[in-house]
C-alpha cells in the first residue's frame, strides 16, 4: 500500500516517527496507535490512549512504543474539521476515542491496508464524517479559500492580492476570516505555504525548488517552519 493519501483537505499517513517535539499547527488531528497505545501530551496534560482527536492550534505530541501510528491531518477550513468539532471535540482541545472504537479503526485499517483510499473512506464513514455537508461560510471567505486552492503558489503580498480579488480592505478581510473560521488569515497563509511546499517537494524532489515555488524566503525558512509546525525536521517528516 502507498502509505500516504494527500488530498487538499486532509492527509492520511501511516507514520513511524517517534517522540516528536511539542509542536502546534492548524491541522485537526486524528491519531491512532496501530501497534501499541499512544503516549500523548496536549498542552500540559499527559495521558495514554488508543486513539485521540486533537484540535487545531493546540501544543501537543504523541507517539507509540511500537512507533507505528495512523495519522489524519485535516485542513482547519474543511468540512471535516467542522464535523470533528461537532461530533467529538465540542470546543475542547482533545478527545480520546473509546477503546472499542479505536479497535474498530485498527480493524478497518488491516482489512483495507492494500488501498490507502479504501482505508480513508472506511474510517471516515465509520466515524460518521462522510455525511457532513460543506461549512456555511461568508461567500467572500469561500472565494478566498477557492482562490488559494487554485493558485499554484501563495503570491507575494498575498493579503493584498486576496483583498483585491474579493474587494475588501485588509482589516475587514482579516476580521471576516477569523470570524468565519476561528483562525487568523496570516496563520492560514503560512499553513498554505507549507502545504504547497510539500506538494512541490513530492512533485520535484528538491527542497530548494519546493521552498521558493511555495513562497518561502529560503529553504532554511521552509525547513524551520516544518520543524516548528510538526516537531520534526523536514527530512524526518518526509521519511515518516
Amino acid at each position: 500500500m502507498t502509505d500516504t493519501l494527500f488530498e487538499y483537505d486532509r492527509i492520511l499517513m501511516r507514520s513511524e516517527y517517534r517522540t516528536p517535539d511539542i509542536h502546534s499547527h492548524l491541522a485537526v488531528h486524528l491519531i491512532v496507535g496501530l501497534g501499541s497505545e499512544l503516549h500523548c501530551t496536549v498542552e500540559n496534560e499527559n495521558f495514554d490512549t488508543d486513539a485521540v482527536f486533537i484540535a487545531s492550534d493546540v501544543p501537543h505530541t504523541a507517539y507509540s512504543d511500537s512507533g507505528e501510528m495512523l495519522v489524519f491531518l485535516f485542513d482547519p477550513a474543511s468540512r471535516y474539521a467542522s464535523e470533528i468539532d461537532h461530533l467529538f471535540l465540542h470546543g475542547g482541545k482533545f478527545f480520546c476515542l473509546a477503546a472499542d472504537r479505536a479497535e474498530t479503526i485498527k480493524t478497518l485499517w488491516k482489512e483495507n491496508k492494500n488501498s490507502v483510499d479504501a482505508v480513508d473512506k472506511a474510517i471516515l464513514e465509520y466515524l460518521g464524517m462522510l455525511k457532513s455537508t460543506d461549512r456555511q461560510l461568508d461567500p467572500r471567505i469561500t472565494e478566498v479559500l477557492a482562490i488559494l486552492r487554485q493558485t499554484e503558489e501563495v503570491p507575494e503580498k498575498a493579503v493584498d492580492f486576496l483583498c483585491n480579488k474579493v474587494c475588501l480592505s485588509k482589516s475587514r478581510l482579516s476580521h471576516l476570516f477569523k470570524e468565519n473560521l476561528g483562525i487568523s488569515l496570516s496563520r492560514y497563509l503560512a499553513w498554505e505555504k507549507m502545504r504547497k511546499g510539500y506538494i512541490f517537494f513530492q512533485k520535484y524532489g528538491n527542497i530548494t525548488d519546493a521552498a521558493m515555488m511555495a513562497g518561502f524566503d529560503s529553504p532554511s525558512h521552509f525547513a524551520s517552519t516544518c520543524k516548528r509546525m510538526f516537531g520534526l525536521s523536514f527530512s524526518d517528516y518526509t521519511k515518516s
